[in-house]
């Protein structure tokens, strides 16, 4: 998609999307007295309340635009940078109904004049809303089925300033937004398709694409050497091999890394506690986590950020067969506690904890954030819209919350008290997989980052549970069902938010 700016509305565009907040009594008047009437009526009739993400189509006698499309706003009070990102998705999701593939809208001009958002936020949530909006997985569907597919070509946004400030912040709105549909796009592969040699191979085109990223790489001798038993007792069952990608970003001469670890499981059966039907389906996505922290240093890279990151990918599958590890087996890990399987399908805490333990010895983090399609019970919980934030640091945790709200990419905080700290202990070891306190499934996300956090000692840590905003059921604004590329917009801005001083 293209998009540009202009002063004015765009009269070579086919379609043109005007907003109207509630509060507006002109009805646009000025620019048609025919169009003012017409939605006067349309009100009367109650055809159109001008509500927040209501349309109106219709068709303007004298004007060059094949159709008009009036949104619903709401009221100028409730507008932030989300809505306008969400009136854009809508917008390009209306216009992908049609057979036109070009289109005119002043909706951003009509949030800026309100006079109270920064242009550059502004900038980005319209490049994100427009270009997550217009994605579509269709890759295996028959020619002429993709062919019914038309994604919007061509976009004019009114922007009557002349500062270069939403400029600037379409244009990282646009790297942000493009690498997450190309993380969506990995994340919705098949795992015949997407598997540990597959990532290595996205990896080193990331690194062999910008000169200040490389990529090391830990194969299965090297993990047997280095001690990550919990990894590749995860791995034992699968015939593709285990690995841990290692994708380093140095953009700041002076700071300490950011280390970004991400749960990489290419297809989870669930080991011998096998998932059920209805479950394990999309078990091709538990490798989201490990995307997202891919495609952030993707972004760092294409932005030039101010930080040092190294995004830290153990991968692997979760399979059956006569090598796979059982329940009640007993692992060593990275750094040394013993660990007892209680249930295979807790797998993901289990290469995580390699990971993050390798991680903060052999890189000294400053802060370590992890993310994973952890739990089911984060599903419970949080539903779609929100991932799940645990950390015992509540600077780190309020900075990711607000690059979550500016983002769209929502976190939101669970508790951490003392009383979990031991619910994870083990009898006959130091550890076990699945929580020793009542039935066992209690506070099941919380439980699990107190699994992690026994691999962290020194870094500023915390745990993003991403297992129901990284693949949604439904359609939202801007997102469509399936990956949605979770986390990648989060870590985006909070490192725009937090790059190194000069």
């Amino acid at each position: 998609m293209k998009i540009t700016t202009a002063a004015n509305l765009d009269k070579k565009q086919e379609l043109l999307f005007l907003g109207l907040f509630e509060e507006d009594k002109d009805n646009y008047k000025s620019l048609s007295e025919e169009l003012a009437k017409e939605l006067s009526e349309a009100q009367d009739r109650k055809v159109f309340s001008r509500k927040f993400g209501e349309t109106y189509s219709t068709k303007v006698d004298g004007w060059p635009y094949k159709k008009v499309v009036l949104l619903g706003l709401g009221t100028k009070k409730d507008m932030n940078v989300e809505k306008l990102r969400q009136a854009l998705g809508k917008i390009t999701m209306a216009a992908k109904c049609t057979s036109y593939t070009s289109l005119s809208t002043n909706v951003a001009e009509k949030v800026r004049v309100l006079g109270h958002f920064n242009p550059e936020l502004l900038g980005r949530a319209a490049a994100e809303g427009l270009l997550l909006a217009n994605y579509d997985f269709i890759k295996y569907l028959a020619k002429d089925r993709r062919e019914k597919s038309k994604p919007l070509e061509s976009v004019s946004v009114q922007w009557a300033d002349s500062s270069a400030s939403f400029t600037t912040g379409l244009n990282s709105g646009k790297i942000i937004a493009e690498t997450t549909n190309f993380i969506r796009d990995l994340v919705n592969e098949p795992a015949n398709v997407v598997n540990s040699e597959y990532l290595e191979k996205i990896a080193k085109q990331i690194a062999g694409e910008h000169h200040n990223v490389k990529l090391k790489v830990l194969d299965k001798a090297e993990l047997q050497k280095e001690g990550m038993g919990a990894l590749l007792g995860v791995n034992a069952g699968s015939k593709n091999p285990p690995k841990l990608l290692l994708l380093e970003y140095r953009g700041s001469k002076n700071g300490k890394y950011t280390a970004l670890v991400g749960k990489g499981i290419t297809f989870d059966s669930g080991g011998y506690n096998l998932k059920p039907t209805r479950y394990i389906e999309d078990m091709k996505t538990d490798m989201a986590g490990a995307a997202a922290v891919m495609g952030t240093i993707k972004i760092a890279a294409e932005l030039k950020l101010k930080k040092n990151l190294v995004a830290v990918m153990p991968l692997c599958e979760n399979m059956v067969d006569a090598t796979a590890q059982r329940p009640g087996d007993i692992v060593k890990a990275y750094n040394g506690k013993t660990i007892e399987i209680g249930n295979t399908d807790a797998e993901g805490r289990l290469i995580l904890c390699d990971a993050l333990a390798y991680t903060e010895k052999n890189y000294a983090p400053e802060v370590m954030i992890d993310l994973a399609t952890l739990t089911g019970a984060c599903v419970v919980a949080l539903g779609y819209y929100a991932a799940g934030a645990v950390s015992k640091d509540e600077e780190l945790l309020q900075k990711l919350k607000i690059a979550g709200v500016s983002s769209g990419d929502k976190v939101w905080p669970l508790p951490f008290y003392d009383e979990y700290q031991d619910w994870m202990d083990g009898t006959i070891t130091d550890l076990n997989n699945n929580s020793q306190k009542g039935k066992g499934y209690e506070a099941g996300s919380i439980t699990a980052a107190v699994f992690l956090s026994k691999f962290v000692e020194k870094a500023k840590w915390a745990h993003i549970d991403i297992a129901g905003s990284a693949y949604w059921m439904v359609d939202g604004a801007y997102l469509t069902k399936g990956a949605t590329g979770s986390g990648v917009r989060l870590l985006a801005y909070y490192l725009l938010d937090n790059q190194e001083k000069d």
